[in-house]
């Protein structure tokens, strides 16, 4: 198996757009993030009735390749099942998106990154490469209850606008820049942005989703609402 495993950054174009907005960045996981703007109780109703826009740097992406039928074995050896191209699985802390018949990207916690190298150090034989995607792509993630209608006016559900005639992965053009994107839930979604381009980016982002009341959001209004949306569910499977 072989690793490439260059050194993770942050994106400079990013972080000037996010102290601009009023970011405080302290260090979170071993990697300096925008904390919050100012009121992470604030911040948390806008994800609750509206829409947040988060850098989720604190994610790491990574790119498994291998021959198609090795690639399903490892999946579902790692992740405890198979996923067609497009499809996605949330499973042992990451995220497991199928980009093509032999390449899945990885979403994860730099901890899972460090166990998912180790099992794989275990399974995987000669013709497995890993491939840390976070140093060619920014992590934006979208949080609340007005998700599909922002991700609609970014054109990431097609020309009908329909959200079932798209892939919960996938690539396309968001904002004039070429971007993947991960339907995690219908409250729930990720933007994986060209690094260089992130601030560009989360500019756009935050004025397609302006009439939607989007604001920005750090992460410890992020945790919160994660938490409370794990409630919901198992509120939900309860009920």
């Amino acid at each position: 198996m072989s690793i490439l495993a260059p050194a993770e950054g942050g994106s400079s174009s990013l972080e000037a757009v996010l102290r601009k907005a009023g970011a405080v960045f302290a260090n979170h996981e071993g990697r300096s993030a925008a904390i919050h703007y100012g009121s992470a109780a604030g911040e948390l109703a806008v994800c609750v009735s509206a829409v947040g826009l988060v850098d989720r740097s604190d994610l790491t992406t990574l790119a498994l390749e291998a021959p198609s039928a090795q690639l399903a074995q490892l999946t579902s050896r790692l992740a405890g099942g198979e996923i067609a191209p497009g499809g996605a699985l949330d499973a042992a802390g990451a995220w497991w998106c199928a980009a093509a018949p032999d390449t899945l990207v990885v979403v994860c916690r730099p901890d899972v990154r460090r166990r998912l190298i180790d099992r794989l150090r275990v399974h995987a034989a000669h013709q497995v490469s890993l491939r840390v995607l976070s140093v060619e792509f920014a992590a934006l993630g979208l949080l609340g209850p007005r998700t599909p209608e922002l991700l609609r006016a970014l054109g990431v559900y097609g020309a009908d606008g329909d959200p079932r005639a798209v892939a919960p992965f996938g690539r396309g053009t968001i904002a004039g820049a070429g971007a993947w994107w991960l339907l995690e839930s219908d409250r729930s979604a990720l933007l994986l942005v060209d690094r260089e381009r992130a601030g560009e980016m989360w500019r756009a982002i935050e004025h397609a989703g302006r009439q939607l009341g989007l604001s920005c959001v750090g992460q410890e209004a992020a945790g919160r609402y994660a938490l409370l949306e794990r409630t919901r569910s198992r509120a939900a499977l309860v009920g």
